[in-house]
Parts: C-alpha cells; sequence; structure tokens
C-alpha cells in the first residue's frame, strides 16, 4: 500500500476538499521553482502538459487529441451556451493552444498567462496572450464586463481561495456570459472502488500544489455560491477504469504511456457527438478523470 497522503479536510458549505494545513506561500514558491516542471517531465504531475513538452511526435500527437477532444468540446459549449459571437478569455493560457484553436475554430480569442516566458512564446506564435493574473487583468476597468465567455482549465485546484478567484472573474464576464471550468474529479466513489481493488489510497492527493480537489457535485456547487448558475457537467476517460481492470499505472508508472494510447484511440475512434453523451452519463454518476462544467453568470 502507498504511503498515507496529505491530510484534508471538506467544506462543510460546498463539500469541497481542501488540503489541510494549507501549505504557505513560500513552500508553494519553492515547490513551483524546484520541482514541479521536472515532476511533469517524469509524469507526476500534468501529464498532459509533460507529453506537449516532449515535442516531436509526442506532442503532435497530443495535440491531435486535444483539437478533437477537450478543446472541440470547449468550441461546443461556449457556442451552445450563447459565447460564440463575443470575447472569449483563456486564464492561463500558457504558450497559446488553447488560444490558437479558439481561434481557429472562429472565436473571437485572447489569453492571460502569468508566467513571462509562456506569454512570450505565445505572442511569438502571434497569439494575443498578455502576461498578467486574473486579480491584475480585473483592474483595468476596460475589461470588466468585456466577455462573453471565459476559459479556466485546470487552475482552480492550485489557487488558495478558489471563491474569490470565480468571483473575480465574474467581474470580466457580461450578465449572461460563459464560464467553462476544468479541474480534476477527485474523491469519488470510483476512485474509493479502484483504491479497495488495488491496494492503494489516495494516489490522486498531490500536495502541496493541487490544495482543492473538487467533484462534480461541489464543483457545481462552488460555481452557484459564486454567481454562476451551472448549466452543463461533462467528463472525460475514468481513468480509473483502468486500476479496476487490474492495469495499476499507480504502482508502475510505466504503464502510464501505453494506457494514455488505449485511451486516446479510444476517444478518438468514437463520433464526437456519441462520445460527449458517453460522458455527460459517466458524469452523471460521479465518474470521469476531470469535469468539465459550463456556468452561466448571472445578471
Amino acid at each position: 500500500m502507498n504511503a498515507q497522503p496529505h491530510p484534508t479536510v471538506t467544506d462543510p458549505e460546498l463539500g469541497f476538499r481542501r488540503l489541510d494545513p494549507l501549505p504557505a506561500a513560500d513552500e508553494l514558491a519553492a515547490f513551483y521553482e524546484s520541482r514541479y516542471y521536472d515532476l511533469i517531465r517524469r509524469g507526476g504531475r500534468a501529464p498532459e502538459i509533460g507529453r506537449l513538452l516532449a515535442g516531436g511526435e509526442t506532442a503532435a500527437r497530443e495535440r491531435e487529441w486535444l483539437a478533437a477532444t477537450l478543446y472541440a468540446d470547449l468550441v461546443d459549449g461556449l457556442e451552445t451556451h450563447g459565447a460564440g459571437g463575443g470575447r472569449v478569455l483563456d486564464i492561463g493560457a500558457g504558450t497559446g493552444d488553447l488560444v490558437a484553436h479558439l481561434q481557429s475554430a472562429g472565436l473571437r480569442a485572447s489569453g492571460i498567462e502569468p508566467s513571462q516566458d509562456a506569454s512570450r512564446l505565445a505572442r511569438e506564435r502571434g497569439l494575443d496572450v498578455a502576461a498578467a493574473t486574473v486579480e491584475q487583468w480585473a483592474t483595468d476597468p476596460a475589461h470588466r464586463g468585456a466577455y462573453a465567455g471565459a476559459v479556466l482549465i485546470n487552475v482552480l485546484e492550485h489557487v488558495p481561495q478558489p471563491q474569490a478567484l470565480l468571483a473575480t472573474i465574474g467581474t470580466l464576464l457580461a450578465p449572461g456570459g460563459v464560464l467553462c471550468v476544468r479541474v480534476p474529479n477527485d474523491f469519488s466513489d470510483w476512485q474509493a472502488a479502484a483504491a479497495a481493488a488495488c491496494g492503494h489510497d489516495g494516489w490522486w492527493v498531490a500536495a502541496p500544489d493541487h490544495i482543492h480537489y473538487f467533484s462534480h457535485d461541489s464543483l457545481a456547487r462552488t460555481l452557484a455560491a459564486c454567481g454562476f448558475e451551472p448549466v452543463q457537467l461533462t467528463t472525460d476517460f475514468p481513468m480509473e477504469f483502468f486500476l479496476l481492470m487490474g492495469e495499476d499505472y499507480v504502482a508502475d508508472p510505466a504503464l502510464g504511456p501505453g494506457l494514455h494510447e488505449r485511451r486516446r484511440r479510444f476517444e478518438l475512434a468514437l463520433p464526437a457527438a456519441l462520445r460527449r453523451r458517453l460522458y455527460a452519463a459517466f458524469a452523471s454518476v460521479g465518474a470521469g478523470r476531470n469535469t468539465l462544467a459550463f456556468a452561466v453568470r448571472r445578471p
């Protein structure tokens, strides 16, 4: 059995979990400066980023898969819920892959990215990605209420105050604007079943950088508490299914690339509409590796 994960507590009102105690600011800074990207390259964090950083054929295949699945679903959700005709802001845009895809789909997309280096690389690609945090961006009156849509992909779990971040994003959106949030779907019944089957516990707890742990339900409650009306909840492939079938990638991380390739083939083989129906059904029973929520800003 793996070592005990970092302790967590449950928010009594909204139901998400958070590390207890919370990591100190200097601990987080030291982690991101000295360990984070090394863990990504070794597969211990953000596997999508790791495959993109690998370059070459690995990165090309990852971009093909993301374009056909996650990125396509973001475009579909933004357009379905009314953000197709206005400006869309990618928050935490990195080097701009998602901004580029949204633009190629006909959306008026731009981004903000705290990293000076990453935002510079995006601009060198001809993309409108500014070096700024959400808090900095929201201080400019010209940005308040200026966006029909905003995208927040795998950011909310990292921030010490998720409700404050969501409230700030709300100031950037026009009434009726669409916010899309993706976070890991953690502490699910499916993870509990996989933990019992393979003898591991809490492998999904990633301290100190994953501070908060959401489920489909607790993310929806958090969005509702911050001035948004959730209108769509979906997910992606439930990686825990591999554990339940005896493919123990927790004990043997070398299995990871092969399992990802099987998932990639499965998703690319399905028509998009069928895949979306399947994953909406998975979300309705709490399954899926991530939760993907679309919510509309209340007036």
